[in-house]
């Protein structure tokens, strides 16, 4: 882990972040390194999220304050689509700081849910266990499907003390595909738009990162949830100092 997030790109990474120049950059710094705290997902902590993230209390907006709007309403609508997919199957959830989709996974009766984070959450769930992002890449362990919602875009930017590597998100999807069984299921959320990279908070993606994310063809696209594809060729230019995104849910299956 570094030390500090970098303000700028490093010049001898310039080209491999911005793809030779076909990627613009805006400024966006955000230095988050230090800030891993101990994490305690307590039975009572994690009860509050399962009473709170029912399929019942997300269609009636009655979930209370939520990190990303219409988050869990976009996942839950997902993974009804695909329920045979979620019931009695094994799942992890690559980034979590709150257990919200967690909470969504144990109401819909996934079999087993592992939250997958760098830092680690105390917690002796009997459905949700915890691993570190390590683990989880050195693990032979496979699973029906691989949730990760607002993470894959930060990876590799040193926002969080990570090394810098330009291929960070690309890496992460590899991992994504080596550890889903055969036909698995990715349930993918990532700022699209047009492209962009938002130096050092997040990557936004367009035609060209996005279709790069599916690792030539190892995923199939399926759906989006919550926006629909030509959001990528129709995003209004930016009136102020940010690009506008949205962020759904993208329904990817692993091919073989």
């Amino acid at each position: 882990m570094a030390a500090f997030a970098p303000r700028h790109i490093p010049e001898e990474m310039k080209t491999a972040y911005t793809l030779n120049g076909r990627i613009p950059v805006f400024d966006y710094y955000i230095n988050e390194v230090g800030n891993n705290k101990t994490i305690d997902w307590t039975d009572e902590y994690l009860r509050s999220f399962i009473d709170r993230f029912t399929a019942d209390k997300i269609i009636n907006d009655q979930t209370g304050n939520e990190s990303y709007p219409y988050g869990s309403k976009f996942h839950l609508l997902a993974f009804m689509k695909h329920l045979r997919s979620i019931v009695d199957k094994k799942i992890a959830v690559v980034g979590s700081q709150t257990p919200w989709i967690e909470s969504i996974l144990v109401n819909l009766c996934a079999k087993e849910v592992v939250t997958v984070e760098y830092n680690v959450p105390i917690c002796n769930h009997n459905i949700i266990r915890t691993i570190s992002y390590d683990e989880f890449c050195k693990s032979s362990e496979t699973y029906d499907v691989i949730v990760s919602y607002s993470s894959i875009e930060h990876s590799g930017l040193g926002r969080y003390g990570d090394s810098l590597n330009p291929n960070g998100d690309i890496e992460a999807m590899e991992q994504f595909h080596r550890h889903l069984n055969t036909d698995g299921l990715c349930f993918l959320g990532v700022p699209v738009g047009k492209d962009f990279l938002a130096w050092n908070a997040h990557r936004i993606y367009g035609d060209i990162r996005l279709n790069m994310l599916y690792l030539n063809g190892k995923f199939k696209e399926l759906e989006w949830v919550g926006s629909d594809r030509n959001y990528i060729h129709n995003c209004p230019d930016t009136p102020g100092w940010e690009p506008h995104y949205v962020q759904p849910v993208i329904i990817l299956r692993k091919q073989t």
